[in-house]
């Protein structure tokens, strides 16, 4: 069996809080399985808000030149993506949201233009907290990561969604997180 490559996206703003940490849990059951995992920061990168200029509308890419182009590569040949971001205002904070809009690009792509992108198999997963109680803190964000993964030719397999996590020292003293994350990994691994 082939080695899954794994491609981490953390879309937090703040390295090494909550979500930054729990991710690295997710990783290290994956790793575990034998995973290759490559993790990037979306805060490090320059991924231009799209501007709604309709040029992807004729050929399915987007004409802004940034590093989303080296971000789209990554989508395309990573058997499993993993997004992680904390919750601001209900929804996912600015970067991950400018690298989801920004691939209007690839939607055209597949269901306009009826083109591939990607290979078969490929699974998406989403890691999150919230420092609210609220059962419906992550309803918008979750809609939001599933469009993005049903968009990039991905089947969403599921969340690690944890609330009341306000400080990063929170999800530590969580009773399960850390073990639910590391499982995770082991499963997005091995399926």
């Amino acid at each position: 069996m082939t080695k899954k490559t794994i491609l981490a996206i953390a879309g937090s703003p703040v390295k090494g809080g909550s979500t930054d940490r729990l991710l690295d849990q997710v990783l290290r059951g994956a790793r575990m399985k034998g995973a290759r995992v490559e993790k990037i920061y979306l805060c490090e990168f320059k991924v231009t808000p799209c501007n709604s200029c309709g040029k992807c509308e004729k050929a399915g890419a987007c004409p802004i030149n940034d590093d989303m182009k080296w971000i789209y590569k990554k989508l395309l040949k990573s058997d499993v993506i993993i997004l992680a971001s904390p919750i601001y205002f209900m929804g996912l904070p600015a970067q991950p949201k400018s690298m989801i809009d920004r691939c209007q690009a690839i939607w055209v792509k597949r269901f306009k233009l009826k083109k591939k992108f990607g290979k078969e198999g490929r699974t998406g997963f989403f890691v999150s907290v919230g420092s609210m109680a609220r059962p419906d803190l992550f309803g918008g964000a979750v809609a939001t990561v599933k469009a993005f993964f049903t968009t990039i030719g991905v089947r969403h397999v599921g969340d690690l969604l944890f609330l009341k996590i306000e400080e990063k020292e929170n999800i530590m003293e969580h009773p399960t997180a850390m073990k639910d994350a590391l499982e995770a990994g082991v499963r997005l691994a091995s399926g």
